[in-house]
């Protein structure tokens, strides 16, 4: 890090404002953040540019005030990076009115990707939309695609944390400072995240959420995609700002295939699908959408098996249609596979049942219950059992059955192999 070229940059921030377009306005004036900071500090200057409450706050900013934030962050393992730092991801500068600092925590080999999809939807979803969001993202994340989200409650959280725990690379963008434990429900699976997966923000570390603060970081977790997933909206729900944020710099819009038309929480998927978007049923909708400028990189994960089958919510008995198989023996990808299915399910024995030694933590214990109950149990049941949430549950109840450990029945029952 070069820390006076962050010193000019967090100095031109701190006068104009976390996200203000006006910073722009200003570099467009001037040949670089150094002679930006020059002229915002030099009050012998009339500084006309400025109006009078950017003129305050540059008179208020110190070399010590920048000099405090730059320290606080490298004692807390927070990278400071500028728009001219090397490491910022191309997509991003490109947007509108892009961020001019970045506070990163974690893996910042996240931002190299150049294939990510950003995940998004409502605080409160259906059980269908967190089994099958969880079960798109380790889909995706096989190809080696980043997954970027919000890190809020619901689904979110569900991409976020679906990516970290099947090993994939994720970016959790914040609407607040890195160090604001918010929202309070999610702040028990940071260090998780944070292993394989990258924390973001444009806002001091320090910095709370705003009304408009979080709106506002939308535009950098669409900025960071090649496309955007929305799993589950209402008419009016925050999820389409950042679709149409999307939309507005160019990227693609997947919206999931609502599981009733008529259920008013996926109202805004279908308003999406019936604008153009692409109605998603599967991890291929994603991947062939970009596989003829990025077949080579989905190659080079050594996991193109993946793409022979859709995602495991979609044929959850690991079957799949005749016209299913016929079409998949055209696809470029599938050529060279052997199927996800037979793979998911390698851990069976019928005859016998699931070898469960493998498992241990929560994993185990779910598996246990359902074992010693012999019958199926509700997903809400098994939650209140072992206390833990009803998100939390489902995505742990998704990973087993992509182990061919439980299967799930209509209501929301599992039962064990």
């Amino acid at each position: 890090m070069d820390r006076q070229n962050v010193f000019d940059w967090l100095w031109t921030v701190n006068c104009l404002g976390c996200g203000n377009i006006r910073i722009w306005d200003i570099m467009d004036s001037f040949h670089s953040a150094a002679e930006a900071r020059a002229a915002l500090e030099d009050r012998g200057r009339r500084r006309d540019f400025l109006s009078e409450s950017e003129r305050r706050a540059a008179e208020r900013t110190s070399e010590e005030q920048i000099n405090e934030l730059i320290d606080y962050c490298e004692s807390r393992n927070i990278y400071i990076m500028t728009f001219d730092d090397e490491l910022y991801p191309e997509r991003l500068r490109s947007i509108y009115n892009p961020p001019a600092v970045l506070f990163c925590r974690g893996d910042l080999s996240c931002l190299e990707s150049d294939f990510s999809i950003s995940v998004v939807g409502t605080r409160k979803p259906s059980d269908y939309s967190v089994r099958v969001t969880s079960a798109l993202v380790r889909e995706l994340c096989s190809f080696g695609i980043t997954i970027v989200s919000g890190f809020a409650v619901g689904i979110d959280i569900t991409a976020n944390l679906s990516a970290a725990r099947c090993g994939g690379k994720t970016i959790a963008v914040l609407g607040c400072g890195l160090d604001r434990d918010y929202p309070k429900e999610n702040v028990q699976y940071r260090s998780e995240i944070e292993r394989n997966g990258l924390f973001i923000s444009e806002y001091y570390p320090q910095a709370g959420g705003t009304r408009a603060s979080f709106p506002a970081r939308n535009r950098i977790l669409s900025g960071l995609s090649l496309g955007t997933v929305v799993s589950e909206a209402a008419v009016k729900s925050g999820a389409l700002i950042t679709a149409n944020l999307a939309l507005s710099q160019g990227k693609d819009i997947f919206a999931l295939a609502p599981h009733d038309l008529f259920d008013k929480r996926y109202g805004g998927n279908v308003a999406l699908i019936r604008d153009g978007a692409v109605c998603l049923c599967g991890v291929k909708d994603i991947v062939y959408e970009y596989y003829e400028n990025y077949g080579h990189k989905i190659a080079n994960t050594g996991l193109t098996s993946a793409a022979s089958a859709a995602m495991p919510a979609a044929f959850p008995d690991g079957s799949a249609s005749d016209a299913y198989k016929q079409a998949s023996r055209i696809d470029p990808i599938a050529e060279e596979s052997t199927g996800l299915a037979s793979e998911k399910t390698e851990n069976v024995n019928h005859d016998q049942g699931y070898d469960a030694s493998s498992l241990e933590g929560d994993e185990a214990k779910v598996y246990g219950l359902l074992k010693e109950a012999g019958k199926p149990l509700l997903a809400d049941e098994l939650s209140e059992m072992c206390g833990m949430d009803i998100s939390e549950m489902l995505m742990l109840l998704t990973d087993l059955e992509l182990e061919g450990a439980v299967v799930s029945s209509a209501g929301q029952s599992y039962t064990a192999c």
